[in-house]
C-alpha cells in the first residue's frame, strides 16, 4: 500500500479500529451495485480508479473480473482490511490491485484511468462545496481521453430526516465471526441550512454481560440533490451523459431514492 501525494486530510474516526470492523459487519455484504459496475467496466475496458474504496467491497469483485483497479482511501484501517482480504485472493488478482492512502480532495497518482468511480455515497463525505468541487476536479485530472467519471448516491428523504432528527436509536446484532453481541447506539442530527448530517455512534461489544470493547465517534456527511450535483459537475468541466435511477437504468421520478450520474469531461470547442 502506498501513500498518495495529497494535502492534509481530516481523520474520520468512523472508519478507524473497531469502527472499521463494525462498518464491514454492517455493509460488507451489500452487493446491489456490483453487477452494474461489472457491466460498466466490461463495456469500458481499461484501468479503474475507485475513490473511497474502503475495505474493497467493490474493488475486489472488479479485480476478480480481470480489471486493473487502483483504490484510494483516507483510512489506513479500512485499507488494511482490504489488504487482508486480498491475501485470500489469487496472485493474478492481487497483481491487478494497487492501494493508495490519500485524501480524495487532493491527490496526484501520476497516471490516468478509463473509469473513475465515486460509488455508493462516496460524495456524501464531501461536507463542503469546496470539497465536492475538489473531488470532481481530482477525478477529472485522472481521467484518460474518453474516460468516464461515475457518481452514485442516495437522495435525501426529508420527511424521514425530520422525523428522525435528534432521536436516539439502539440496534443489536451478533458478530458474524465471534458470536459476541454488538450494541450500536445511534443518533443523527440534521443541519438543513448547510445540508449536513452529523452521526453520533457508540459501539459496544459484549460477551454475555461482560463489556469487551467500546468506541464512540461523531462524523459528518452531506446530503445532496441531483440538480446541485449536476451543477457542480458542470462547473468542473463535465457533461452528464446518462442519469439513471439506481442501478436499473430507469429514469428519475418523484419517488427516486438513488441516482447514478455517468459523466465525461468537456473539452474546448465542444
Amino acid at each position: 500500500m502506498r501513500r498518495a501525494k495529497s494535502g492534509p486530510s481530516v481523520p474520520d474516526r468512523q472508519y478507524e479500529g473497531f469502527f472499521a470492523e463494525f462498518y464491514d459487519i454492517l455493509h460488507g455484504s451489500y452487493d446491489a451495485d456490483i453487477p452494474f459496475y461489472l457491466d460498466l467496466a466490461r463495456a469500458n475496458p481499461g484501468s479503474i480508479l475507485e475513490l473511497g474504496c474502503g475495505s474493497g467491497r467493490l474493488l475486489l469483485p472488479l479485480a476478480e473480473a480481470g480489471h486493473a483497479v487502483t483504490g484510494i482511501d483516507g483510512s489506513p484501517d479500512m485499507l488494511a482490511r482490504c489488504s487482508d482480504r486480498l491475501l485470500n485472493s489469487s496472485e493474478p488478482v492481487r497483481a491487478r490491485v494497487r492501494l493508495e492512502q490519500g485524501d480524495m480532495f487532493s491527490f496526484s497518482l501520476g497516471r490516468k484511468f478509463r473509469l473513475v468511480l465515486a460509488a455508493c455515497n462516496t460524495i456524501l463525505h464531501c461536507v463542503t462545496t469546496d470539497q465536492l468541487l475538489a473531488l470532481m476536479r481530482c477525478a477529472r485530472e485522472h481521467l484518460e481521453p474518453g474516460g468516464l467519471f461515475v457518481v452514485d448516491f442516495n437522495l435525501p428523504n426529508v420527511k424521514k430526516m425530520l422525523e428522525a432528527d435528534g432521536n436516539e436509536e439502539v440496534f443489536t446484532i451478533t458478530h458474524p465471526e465471534k458470536g459476541t453481541r454488538l450494541v450500536d447506539t445511534y443518533r443523527a442530527d440534521y443541519d438543513f441550512t448547510h445540508q449536513v448530517e452529523t452521526i453520533h455512534m457508540r459501539i459496544e461489544e459484549f460477551s454475555g454481560t461482560t463489556l469487551l470493547r467500546v468506541a464512540e465517534s461523531s462524523t459528518r456527511r452531506a446530503f445532496y440533490f441531483p440538480r446541485e450535483v449536476t451543477l457542480a459537475l458542470r462547473s468542473e468541466g463535465y457533461r452528464v451523459v446518462r442519469t439513471w435511477t439506481g442501478y436499473r437504468h430507469g429514469r428519475l421520478v418523484e419517488s427516486t431514492r438513488d441516482v447514478v450520474l455517468i459523466c465525461q469531461p468537456v473539452h474546448d470547442g465542444e
